[in-house]
């Protein structure tokens, strides 16, 4: 077939399923806008992390304040994911997305301008979750419905790859302007992506409702919400306050009546948030478990990377930053390129080879001495980036192959989802397992230095250091030990990651369908259950 033979028919095959040519002939410039405010909002999710000294001081926060500027995003943003895209997918995607940047975009710009105490800079990152949840899971419904079948494979593997390395590109960007400016402009980062995505989506993307206007589960959104609040809260707090603080015990069982309710609710409801038959379709249920479980294992390893870097390294904020970057090479490069792997193996044997990577990623991470190197890390975080590529492009593909197309927010809202909560439980459980272990590690060492010292010692690395850099040449082998203990700690954690990948592996080997080769397959397997349906209710 020529060449404008095979264009024309890509171009029947968008107008069949009722794309518009206009749309059509635009739809990777509306894929690099939807990835531009992908970023906008996944920049907000680390970009703070290195400016929190300076605005400790600035404000005079306190740990638990410090502690609530990063959390504050992440704990609306998760728990207003479903509710954002049902409400999106009723009354216009693109003007929820353009609602939710000027939402982030004048929070970003108060922050910095405006607020002068910790409350006000904390509720600033409230409403940016806020605008944040209205930008992300849009983004996806998007790119879902402006793509045909043949080529929506690709553009998600793209927008897989954007969301993968956002975060990290992000804290790069940031680790950049901290090194010639100071905190104001983490804030203004996010905010001059917002603008940017502003002023381009309003000229390129087009609107896009749920054709058959399905009404928003009002009720359903705000049991999830609870649900959601209340299990990444927990999840949050536990590691640090323990179960038996009484806010975290009651943020525990309000979302364990609040999801209890919502799946009585949804079972029932004509119109449900999230269709639960949903998880009885193999495609989706596991899908939805290798994104959660690989997330869950990846930011494990980002949370103690950082830290190997600056305190066990000797990296400072600029280049730790700066070090990251060419891991992320293997995502982005090779993740646009994995749906054409998935058509000629298959998904089967482009996920589990995938998390196979990562376990061996993890793996090497358990060989390093005291003091690795940067080739030490570089092999096995690119290793780890390679294998996310091959595991999150068709796990998302299947994922939103599962949802009818006109319902593309209720799978948006369950990629991110799950995204959210594992690298919350990642970070949780896995940043919890390496400061216990590091505790136990030290404690001989911590047991020889007079009360608050060996307190300080024994807390965290970074208080390791600090009290042994006032003791003088006396201070260099707790110092040592205290870095030897924090690397014992961290390879335990990374075998737990190991061991989850390989699991997966197994588990995702064991039941995948066979032979599932494309996105299109999953999607006539959904089109025939569908008629099969209508067929019985007749």
């Amino acid at each position: 077939m020529s060449a404008p033979d095979a264009a024309r028919a890509r171009l029947d095959d968008a107008l069949a399923e009722g794309i518009s040519e206009s749309t059509f002939r635009r739809r990777w410039a509306i894929l690099a806008t939807l990835c531009l405010g992908l970023m906008t909002a996944m920049i907000a999710n680390m970009s703070l992390n290195l400016a929190l000294p300076d605005i400790a001081v600035d404000f005079e926060l306190t740990q638990l304040q410090l502690t609530w500027v990063v959390e504050a995003f992440a704990l609306v943003f998760a728990a207003l994911l479903f509710i954002a895209a049902a409400i999106a997918d009723r009354y216009g995607r693109k003007r929820v997305m353009m609602i939710g940047l000027v939402i982030f975009v004048a929070a970003s710009i108060y922050a910095p301008f405006f607020a002068t105490t910790g409350a006000e800079l904390i509720a600033s990152r409230a409403v940016m979750g806020v605008g944040g949840a209205l930008v992300m899971p849009t983004t996806l419904s998007l790119v879902n419905v402006v793509f045909p079948s043949r080529e929506r494979p690709r553009a998600i593997a793209i927008w897989s790859a954007v969301a993968g390395v956002g975060m990290m590109i992000g804290s790069v960007l940031t680790g950049v302007l901290l090194h010639f400016f100071d905190w104001h402009s983490a804030f203004l980062l996010g905010a001059v992506f917002g603008i940017v995505s502003l002023v381009v989506a309003q000229v390129i993307v087009p609107e896009s409702v749920d054709e058959k206007r399905t009404p928003v589960d009002w009720v359903g959104g705000a049991l999830v919400t609870i649900a959601l609040a209340g299990l990444v809260y927990t999840i949050m707090e536990a590691p640090s306050h323990g179960f038996d603080e009484p806010l975290t015990v009651a943020a525990a069982v309000a979302a364990a009546l609040a999801l209890a309710a919502f799946i009585a609710w949804e079972r029932r409801a004509r119109f449900p948030l999230l269709d639960l038959s949903l998880f009885r379709r193999s495609r989706f249920t596991l899908s939805v478990v290798s994104v959660t479980l690989t997330f869950f294992a990846m930011m494990g390893a980002f949370f103690g990377m950082t830290q190997i870097f600056q305190l066990v390294m000797g990296y400072d904020a600029l280049a730790t930053s700066l070090a990251f970057i060419p891991s992320m090479l293997p995502m982005m490069i090779i993740g646009p390129m994995i749906p054409r792997l998935v058509e000629r193996v298959g998904t089967r044997w482009t996920v589990v080879p995938g998390l196979v990577l990562i376990a061996g990623g993890f793996l090497l991470m358990t060989t390093w001495p005291t003091v690795p190197s940067y080739w030490d890390f570089l092999l096995a975080m690119s290793t780890i980036t390679l294998g996310m590529a091959m595991v999150m492009t068709p796990a998302t593909n299947l994922l939103m192959a599962s949802v009818p197309r006109n319902r593309s927010g209720m799978g948006s809202a369950m990629n991110d989802t799950t995204r959210e909560l594992g690298a919350s439980l990642g970070i949780a459980v896995l940043g919890s397992m390496i400061a216990n272990a590091y505790t136990a590690n030290i404690g001989d060492v911590a047991a020889q230095l007079p009360g608050e010292a060996a307190r300080v010692v024994e807390d965290s690395l970074a208080g390791a250091l600090a009290v042994t850099d006032q003791m003088g040449p006396a201070g260099a082998a707790i110092a040592e030990a205290a870095r030897a203990a924090f690397m014992d700690a961290n390879q335990h954690a990374m075998l737990i990651s190991a061991i989850i990948a390989a699991a997966t592996a197994v588990l995702m080997l064991v039941a995948l369908p066979r032979g599932d080769k494309s996105l299109a397959a999953a999607e006539q397997e959904q089109e025939q259950e569908e008629d099969d349906a209508v067929v019985a209710a007749r």
